[in-house]
């Protein structure tokens, strides 16, 4: 049966279409339908008499039989710019002497009723013939009222009354119209009023629309694995939306604000309008096969992007064009140069209002520190902007709509000549020359060919040709291709596809050095983890070498285990389809894998990963590479930050508490950002994240998909603590258990970290005397012992961070343990944190503030009196940017206090920068506060 509408179709359903099945044409993402049906809970009845009496010309059912009724006269054929309503009432059927309470009656659109003759009548069947002369005398009523066209097709979800629920009855597929299910209730016609339905449907033909079973299987040279990167709010999710749709793969557009995009899927996201986890669709292109993640822009959701970025090959870097390089624009950037990812610049929103192409060119090359090549040049701005010019190929591309509303599919492309605008056609000239002069600076093999045939007439270089050293220089990261469009007027979005496939690397384009460990066995990344209700863990994996097959058992390098793998998922956002078998350079979902996360590596077998490490660790000996290198070259992993805000949660019972404790478990697994720990002194669950948003959406999570009312505790803010000086301590540990005696004899100084950065671990380091003598074994027993006492400071029990710590002289009788070890090493660094003066540091945040002049001097007045120390004030257009450092302490609430500053005109951004230390005055405020003395 049909998950999507309830229809028969047994062709699969949308979240789990069995391989050799067809999906249901009307399987596509976008669901126009509005309106409601309610009716009382009763047994169902099938009516096959009703469609019968809408669509005379459909063969009839052989069952249940149902009396002919006359019919209503026709309307005029005439387009209806609104479907008119039909009011019904429905009850259940009576039983005995008791009538009950009559129900309520509920509106529902005459469109999903009337045929495509405009008729209005209704016809009961057996279980629906209460009323029938009522409804007859209604059909006149109606037939007059609808005199202004035809109503829509009829909307023939399969309605399984149980309650209330919602019937999308605007448009369904000629599938769905074979029956309509009805419960054993009695319905009456009580009027027939008029309703506006104003859609703006940007939509597809049906029989244009794409099956997943059609993404091709091209050669790995063929593939591109990109992601959707850039600051929030600059149109990643919608460029994604219209590739989906200039693809074939969905029928209707949709959009960011209306919540019905195809990579927002969650509820969360589509409540607040921005991407908070990250999703991966599958399709083709011209004989390409692109796989792409959509990812997160806002700061709370970095790890997001982080651990996308970790298995792509190239990615799109979207900008605001009349905001240019912004914020988190920068953090990803810089995420996308540690993966060392060859990027492809896109100027989105080029028909907004200060759309500058030039400013953004130009905070590119300033801010991001890198060249760009222009590959295109916009006709018009902000409104004016109808189209652009390929510089390569000096062809003009113009969308000019040929219906209302625009879909963007019809765009005429043709050569740019003098006559057509001469203006034009020199600002053109002018940057193929520059671009030729950039091209043949950063490669040789193109500056050979100028200087050699085409020195005196660039114009004679071909294009194919230049596109060629383009893409050695983007494929070298020496410099960045930049585009323009319009995403969400349609415009531009088709050439950026090309750009993916012309510039962009093909896995077998990227040096990965831990695949030659492996020759051609399996080996996979798995980089992202989702929790499905029926079938559990979804693992996303990336496959570097040889391939996968379901039902195949594969080993966890990580874990140390071997896990079977049941089925292979094509991912399409929150619908999959089953595939046979997964090959290198390809992104799949697996089902079965219980033990992965995020970070794992996978390879075939326990003996391949044996054989890998054998090799990796021969060629380290002939290099003089540390073990240590090669362990990070098999286990190649996500880093993941650490969180800055953290509070309490509770279940609203203790018999609840094991729920709840399931759910963060699958959350955490997850989102690696969230951490959870237990409070030693209360006993009361922490949850900490990467920020406020963070957490209300955890919070939300838990509510919706668990079921779970959870209680959070007021936002703490998560402080370090740090030495003053350095101090030296002593302890001895002598106890006796059962027959055996532990004795332990520790000398340890701590003192503050020289020099520059912050170190979260403790440098661990031995007096000559003890790094002579001392066991190779007892070093991970002392630190083991060293690091634990560095988790829980002396002060406030918040992690100590930026110490150095020396093991001076060690003496262990020789039945010890290697816990006692621990114990007496971890008490030792304890005393001598206490001697050396604790320092309380605070989270110091990266403060970025977009407002206009008017409210300029609000937010300043309020920056200061937050301890915030402003840096720079920019000029951004017509607003100014600034750019300031403040405590992250001092910034809880700060977007409702900044809304009513600047009467909601203002945006800002916050990202972590560094932790510093707290005044005196202000550390013994803070210990008086977790004191309760304040």
């Amino acid at each position: 049966m049909c998950s999507f509408c309830g229809c028969g179709h047994r062709g699969g359903t949308v979240s789990g279409l069995r391989a050799g099945t067809a999906p249901p044409p009307h399987a596509g993402r976008r669901r126009p339908y509005s309106g409601t049906l309610t009716a009382g809970p009763s047994r169902s009845l099938l009516v096959p008499a009703l469609q019968r009496r809408l669509h005379p010309a459909a063969p009839a059912p052989s069952a249940p039989p149902a009396p002919p009724a006359p019919s209503a006269p026709p309307a005029p054929s005439a387009p209806a710019p609104s479907a008119p309503a039909l009011t019904m009432s429905a009850a259940p059927r009576r039983k005995g002497r008791t009538l009950g309470k009559r129900p309520p009656t509920e509106t529902l659109p005459c469109s999903s009723l009337v045929p495509p003759g405009g008729e209005a009548a209704v016809r009961a069947p057996r279980g629906l013939r209460a009323g029938l002369g009522e409804v007859r005398k209604r059909e006149r009523n109606a037939a007059e009222e609808i005199q202004e066209g035809t109503a829509l097709e009829m909307g023939g979800r399969m309605l399984r009354i149980m309650g209330k629920f919602s019937v999308n009855a605007l448009k369904s597929s000629s599938l769905c119209n074979k029956y309509m299910y009805f419960r054993n209730t009695k319905m009456r016609v009580t009027g027939v009023t008029q309703r506006n339905c104003s859609l703006r449907n940007y939509s597809s033909p049906p029989g244009d629309v794409k099956s997943l079973h059609s993404v091709i299987n091209p050669h790995i040279s063929r593939i591109r694995n990109i992601g959707i990167m850039a600051h929030i709010d600059a149109g990643k999710t919608t460029t994604t939306e219209r590739m989906l749709y200039y693809s074939g793969y969905i029928r209707t557009l949709g959009d960011v604000d209306d919540g019905d995009t195809v990579t927002d899927f969650m509820a969360q996201e589509r409540e607040r309008g921005i991407t908070i986890q990250s999703a991966a669709v599958t399709f083709d292109w011209k004989n390409y096969r692109i796989n792409l993640i959509d990812t997160p822009g806002h700061v709370d959701f970095t790890v997001e992007v982080e651990r996308c970025l970790r298995v792509l090959d190239g990615a799109v870097a979207v900008f605001d064009a009349s905001a240019g390089v912004e914020a988190q624009t920068l953090t990803v950037w810089r995420q996308a140069d540690k993966h060392q990812i060859p990027r492809i610049c896109f100027l989105n929103k080029m028909d907004k209002t200060n759309a500058s192409f030039t400013y953004a060119v130009e905070s590119i090359k300033q801010k991001l520190k890198t060249e760009p090549l222009l590959l295109q040049l916009p006709i018009g701005e902000a409104r004016t902007f109808r189209g652009l010019v390929d510089v390569v190929t000096k062809e003009q591309i113009i969308w000019k709509p040929t219906s209302d509303p625009d879909d963007g599919k019809k765009f005429e492309r043709k050569l740019l000549l003098e006559t057509d605008d001469p203006n034009l056609f020199q600002e053109v000239q002018d940057a193929r020359n520059t671009l030729i002069e950039q091209v043949a600076d950063l490669d040789d093999e193109f500056a050979e060919l100028v200087l050699g045939e085409n020195s005196e007439n660039f114009d004679l270089i071909p294009a194919d040709k230049l596109q060629s050293a383009i893409r050695r220089i983007t494929l070298a990261r020496k410099a960045v291709p930049v585009l323009c469009g319009s995403a969400l007027k349609n415009k531009g979005v088709q050439p950026l596809l090309d750009a993916i496939t012309l510039y962009l690397p093909a896995p077998n384009e990227r040096s990965y050095e831990f695949l030659q460990w492996y020759k051609d066995d399996l080996v996979a990344l798995a980089f992202k983890v989702l929790h499905d209700k029926c079938r559990g863990p979804l693992v996303f994996v990336r496959v570097y070498s040889g391939s996968l097959k379901p039902q195949s058992a594969v080993y966890n390098i990580n874990k140390s285990c071997t896990e079977r793998m049941s089925r292979l998922l094509l991912p399409f956002a929150d619908q999959q389809i089953e595939i046979p078998s997964l090959m290198p350079g390809n992104i799949a979902l697996t089902v079965g894998l219980k033990q992965s996360a995020t970070g794992d590596t996978i390879v075939s077998s326990k003996a391949s990963a044996v054989a890998a490490a054998r090799r990796a660790g021969r060629d380290a000996g002939e290099k003089k590479r540390s073990v240590s290198g090669v362990d990070s070259l098999l286990l190649a992993g996500v880093e993941i930050p650490e969180p800055v805000f953290f509070c309490t949660i509770e279940p609203p019972s203790m018999a609840r508490q094991q729920d709840l404790d399931n759910a963060l478990s699958c959350l955490q697994r997850e989102d690696p950002s969230l951490k959870v720990k237990p409070d030693p002194d209360t006993g009361q669950t922490i949850l900490c994240g990467m920020g406020e948003l963070h957490i209300e959406i955890i919070h939300d999570r838990i509510k919706r998909e668990y079921g779970i009312e959870t209680y959070l505790g007021p936002l703490q803010i998560a402080y370090r603590e740090t030495i003053l000086n350095a101090a030296q301590a002593t302890d001895i540990l002598d106890k006796t258990v059962g027959d055996k005696r532990h004795c332990v004899t520790a000398e340890i100084e701590v003192r503050p970290t020289s020099g520059e950065g912050a170190t979260t671990k403790p440098i661990i380091s031995y007096a000559e005397n003890v790094s002579e003598v001392l066991p190779k074994e007892l070093q991970g027993a002392i630190e083991n012992g060293i690091t634990n006492s560095c988790i829980q400071g002396p002060l406030l029990g918040f992690p100590v961070q930026d110490i150095d710590v020396t093991v001076q002289s060690l003496t262990v009788h020789p039945d010890t343990s290697h816990t006692m070890i621990s114990a007496c090493v971890s008490r030792c660094v304890q005393k001598a944190l206490k001697k050396a003066g604790i320092q309380i540091l605070e989270p110091l945040m990266n403060l970025e503030i977009t407002v206009s002049e008017d409210h300029l001097s609000a937010a300043l007045a309020d920056l200061a009196q937050r301890r915030g120390n402003i840096q720079e004030i920019q000029s951004r257009q017509d607003n100014r940017v600034v750019v300031a450092a403040v405590p992250l302490a001092e910034m809880m609430g700060y977007s409702t206090v900044l809304r009513s500053l600047t009467s909601g005109s203002a945006t800002f951004t916050l990202e972590l920068a560094s932790y510093q230390a707290l005044s005196s005055q202000e550390q013994s405020a803070l210990l008086q506060r977790r004191m309760g003395l304040v």
